[in-house]
């Protein structure tokens, strides 16, 4: 019997191992998500990638509308076409304010607790839970149990979260408000429940009707101060909703996430401040905003004891809990807070005044919101919100959110975040500005080269990619196509470019170029040097035109950038080859270097003058730590571009030693300018072991 029951388990483990090694066969032969010729299954809304296979995914990722993937989405291409430094991004609510100064000192000195990074109740601990009871009190005049009618929560969202999974059954119906934070449309697919809508109108203050909801859902969510638009509650709302809840047996969940960040200095009511709030109602508030602690996901739920404890309950379903020194920082920072909070309204409201004040100049009729530290501002006529974020994001790139993402209604405005300073948000309208866009000129009034660029825009065939999905699998495909268009270019089958292109050999990066490098091209012809940012080179119709775009950069660089300076390149006796292309790349760090990449017509790449630009100015160290930050973007530059051997010339000994330290070798001796230069290389497999142990993350 023994025996059998042996050959039985050989035969199983031998059919195992069969199979493992049939499947490990087949894995090897998947093709790779770069080849041209993989099926792929996309879902645009998710960005989602699948390979067809054995193992979907789960139903509700494609029941999901929700909207910020695909807007972010757009706004990593645009980085990646214009230089992540070039693109500013007023879009995502992330506050860049500090938080407050003693928040992060008992932040600090708790991570050095013994039991700091121990297990701890999932419903919070008791210093936090005393200081958000105190602060109700003062704040909203309302008394709340520190023992029984407090939970502490990763962030608003994950408070919503566990409240669905309390109390909503499969197939319930939520009410959502639109326009309104897409996040809860996210939670309810998440959840298998039912989404209803409820319209906010602008007539309307955007404030609910609860005579139009339906009596028969399960959870309502409201959200004062309201995220897009700035819109306060007034306690008579809450009121309403209260009666309505108790009337037809329907959860509330108010999100109050922007509860302290208001623009006149009024506070907001709160729903706690209505009787009898606690037995139908949770609200939520949040630390993100008000003491700018994003990063660190913490918030609290507000109740009655039964349904805290059912909220627990669904905690414990999940597990999870707040990390302990950050909620004694959140203590800490409530208990410190009205100075801070003056501080942080004061500094949104004066980038908010600013804003206003370059929006109306554009033709806006945008005004202040109550609260939050949003615009929402009208696009001009006869666009929607998504061809006038793209229109606004390819042709100056800034960013706005499109009010689409909050939902059918928000379309027709944009949602502008004051996440950047007076100086950056200035920059941003300045930008604007040059780009000739305006709020008050309609879409059909503007050149029909114009409206055809934006078709492409929304399309997703603006710039040289035939088609750039925003699904990130579907754009690294375009690679290829891209690298096809630049060699058709540089081969003078393209006449628009065959004037300023030298022999078959020379590789160009034609806007793969990325992470922030401001790039120039200097072309020799015709014995002058001529200056142009890539995205701004040709088709041009002559030389001449070309030449002139030249000397008004130059023009501008002498003026406003470096005044002082030698034109790029910084050589002061030396002269230009005419044999080849040059590439300047300029690294954004406090001690500033020019490095030239010059691709000669035989195609070898030589980095040239990392330190001869005159404003580099430093300590030796800083100026070495300068150096390694350009040539890993000369090394970028020539990995990305198909460039496979990088060179450098130097006659300086500690230069010798210093890229002998980052892994160049020898390969002899040669004469620049009169001087006699040792020649140092880096090949392909050396650049890519340079990147590795500088940490430089090259995927598209």
């Amino acid at each position: 019997m023994r025996i059998l029951q042996l050959n039985s388990i050989v035969s199983a483990k031998a059919a195992a191992y069969s199979e493992r090694n049939r499947i490990t066969k087949e894995k090897r032969n998947v093709p790779s998500p770069l080849d041209t010729n993989v099926t792929l299954k996309v879902d645009s809304r998710l960005a989602l990638v699948s390979f067809y296979g054995k193992i979907k995914p789960a139903e509700r990722l494609q029941k999901s509308n929700y909207k910020i993937p695909e807007y972010i989405g757009e706004i990593s291409k645009a980085r990646y076409f214009y230089g992540n430094s070039s693109v500013v991004d007023l879009s995502m609510g992330n506050p860049d304010i500090i938080p407050p100064k003693k928040a992060r000192k008992v932040l600090k000195d708790k991570v050095d607790d013994v039991w700091a990074s121990r297990y701890n109740s999932p419903k919070g601990e008791s210093i936090l839970f005393h200081s958000i009871s105190k602060w109700m009190q003062k704040r909203f005049g309302v008394e709340i149990d520190p023992r029984k009618e407090i939970m502490v929560t990763s962030g608003a969202s994950d408070a919503v979260d566990h409240i669905f999974t309390a109390y909503a059954n499969y197939g319930d119906k939520v009410l959502i408000p639109d326009p309104g934070y897409s996040l809860y449309d996210d939670l309810i697919v998440r959840h298998d429940l039912k989404k209803e809508t409820y319209p906010l109108d602008p007539k309307n203050g955007y404030l609910p009707d609860f005579s139009k909801m339906p009596a028969d859902a399960k959870i309502l969510i409201l959200n004062y101060p309201h995220n897009p638009t700035g819109t306060f509650a007034t306690k008579k709302t809450f009121e309403e909703a209260v009666k309505f809840a108790n009337k037809n047996g329907i959860l509330i969940i108010h999100d109050m996430d922007n509860s302290e960040i208001t623009h006149s200095g009024k506070k907001p009511a709160g729903i706690m401040q209505v009787k009898g709030a606690k037995d139908v109602a949770f609200e939520v508030h949040t630390f993100s905003k008000a003491q700018s602690m994003p990063g660190l996901r913490v918030a609290f739920a507000i109740s009655d004891e039964e349904n805290i404890q059912n909220l627990l309950k669904a905690k414990y379903l999940s597990g999870g809990s707040v990390y302990t020194p950050v909620q004694a920082a959140a203590a800490a920072a409530l208990d410190d807070e009205e100075g801070y909070i003056q501080t942080v309204n004061k500094i949104y409201r004066s980038r908010k005044n600013t804003a206003i004040k370059r929006l109306h100049e554009l033709g806006s009729d945008a005004k202040p919101t109550q609260g939050t530290y949003y615009l929402w501002a009208k696009v001009p006529p006869d666009f929607n919100s998504d061809e006038f974020f793209k229109y606004v994001l390819h042709k100056s790139q800034i960013a706005f959110t499109p009010g689409t993402v909050f939902g059918d209604n928000g379309d027709g405005y944009v949602r502008i975040v004051m996440s950047a300073n007076e100086k950056q948000i200035n920059q941003a309208f300045d930008k604007i500005e040059k780009a000739g866009i305006r709020f008050d000129i309609s879409k059909l009034d503007l050149p029909e080269e114009t409206r055809n660029e934006i078709d492409k825009m929304v399309d997703g065939t603006y710039s040289i990619v035939a088609k750039a999905d925003s699904d990130y699998a579907e754009y690294m495909k375009t690679l290829s196509k891209k690298r096809t268009i630049m060699q058709e270019r540089i081969k003078g089958k393209d006449p628009k470019y065959n004037a300023f292109v030298v022999k078959d050999t020379t590789k160009l990066p034609w806007n793969l170029l990325r992470d922030g490098q401001k790039v120039y091209l200097q072309n020799q012809k015709e014995g002058v040097a001529l200056f142009g940012e890539i995205r701004d080179l040709p088709p041009f119709s002559s030389p001449e035109e070309y030449r002139k775009l030249a000397l008004e950069i130059k023009k501008q660089w002498k003026q406003e950038k470096y005044p002082q300076a030698e034109i790029l390149p910084p050589y002061k006796n030396g002269k230009f080859y005419p044999d080849a292309n040059y590439f300047v790349l300029k690294a954004d760090d406090k001690i500033q270097a020019i490095a030239n990449v010059e691709i000669q017509n035989d195609g070898i790449v030589w980095g040239r003058s990392l330190n001869s630009a005159p404003w580099n100015q430093g300590k030796d160290k800083q100026i070495k730590n300068c150096a390694t930050s350009v040539i890993q973007r000369m090394v970028s530059f020539c990995l990305e571009t198909g460039n496979n051997t990088l060179k450098f010339a130097t006659d300086k000994p500690e230069n010798i030693s210093y890229y002998k330290y980052l892994g160049m070798k020898t390969e002899g001796e040669r004469y620049f300018n009169g001087s006699k230069c040792t020649v140092l290389r880096f090949d392909k497999e050396d650049m890519e072991q340079f990147l590795k142990r500088y940490q430089v993350n090259l995927a598209f």
